[in-house]
């Protein structure tokens, strides 16, 4: 899902221009009337994506997306000077967010298009953290790093290889749909955060893609389901390693898709080894990985719907009641499946 191809070109007009009062709320006036920048029911406002029929944000609430579905989740209020990596970042809600939540929060924010932080400077989220993020981003445009709001305009792989990053406390994990475009959902760039986590770090996602799931459990994380924020499935919370606090509000994702995880070719995370392949190559790529699961297992493979509905080894099935979290499920079914 990208943002909208002529909103983008109208903000690039308006980049050129002086980052005035008027130009900037000509700017929003203009995306308006071209049904391009649509408010959404908490009053804020999110832009079309390149699909006529679908936002950038979900239409509950742009501001409340980033309120209910990462800063609040995070814990970030209970977390001293928390160190946040805010990923495809947008117009910044989600850092807004987190800073109204802690104002003590230092944020790397992380956005491949000028276009959209440009955006951030139009629009007035009616919170005053807003003021410092677009200070930031204001300072960025001058070539100015502001040290408690870095900005990395860049493609995230590269920033995950930087050496003068902080080891965060929250990651949010705000990229494209991994379907369409699965660059920040491969094992490889998630294996790049979990090492620049602090120990009891926590990643949010929207996602609670199966192929992106199964890549967090291969990397290491332990797995939670998130709250569903104007979306019908829960968003992914996914700790490096839980202290007992996080513990005891871990939530098992559903068991048809721990599952699909463990025992099924949709379970087959996305690769990108070299952290260079494009979107097309990487979903190219795991195709041919699903086929020669699927002929690794033969007639031993079950269907997709048997998995869904539990037609399965019971053996398999019992380990689904077991006192454990979803990633030890996975690993425990997935071990035993592959063993006999």
């Amino acid at each position: 899902m990208l943002p909208n191809k002529k909103a983008l070109e109208l903000i690039k007009i308006y980049m050129k221009k002086d980052f005035t009062s008027k130009n900037l709320n000509e700017l929003t006036k203009k995306l308006i009337e071209l049904d391009l920048l649509i408010k959404t029911e908490d009053g804020t406002f999110t832009v079309r994506s390149e699909d006529p029929e679908e936002l950038m944000h979900s239409r509950v609430g742009a501001l409340k997306e980033g309120i209910e579905k990462f800063a609040i989740p995070s814990k970030i209020e209970d977390i001293k000077n928390p160190k946040i990596l805010d990923l495809c970042s947008g117009m910044g809600y989600n850092a807004v967010s987190a800073l109204h939540y802690n104002i003590n929060s230092e944020i790397d924010i992380v956005e491949y298009s000028k276009e959209m932080l440009f955006l951030s400077l139009a629009l007035d989220i009616p919170i005053k953290e807003h003021l410092l993020v677009k200070n930031a981003i204001s300072e960025f445009f001058k070539g100015i790093t502001d040290e408690k709001i870095r900005i990395f305009n860049e493609d995230a792989r590269i920033t995950l290889l930087r050496k003068d990053l902080k080891k965060y406390n929250c990651v949010f994990h705000d990229a494209f749909s991994p379907a369409n475009d699965p660059v920040l959902y491969t094992v490889d760039f998630l294996k790049l955060i979990y090492e620049n986590m602090d120990d009891s770090g926590v990643l949010i996602s929207y996602s609670s893609s199966i192929p992106f799931r199964s890549a967090l459990v291969e990397c290491g994380f332990v797995i939670s389901e998130g709250p569903s924020v104007g979306r019908k499935r829960g968003a992914t919370l996914a700790y490096k390693n839980p202290n007992e606090i996080q513990k005891s509000e871990i939530k098992r994702i559903p068991e048809s898709d721990e599952r699909l995880i463990a025992l099924s070719s949709v379970g087959v995370p996305f690769y990108d080894k070299n952290l260079n392949l494009n979107s097309s190559e990487i979903i190219k790529n795991r195709e041919i990985e699903r086929v020669n699961l699927k002929n690794l297992l033969g007639n031993k493979c079950y269907s997709t719907t048997k998995i869904k509905s539990g037609k399965i080894d019971e053996k398999l099935l019992k380990i689904q009641k077991e006192n454990l979290n979803s990633s030890e499920i996975i690993k425990k079914m997935n071990k035993i499946y592959f063993e006999n």
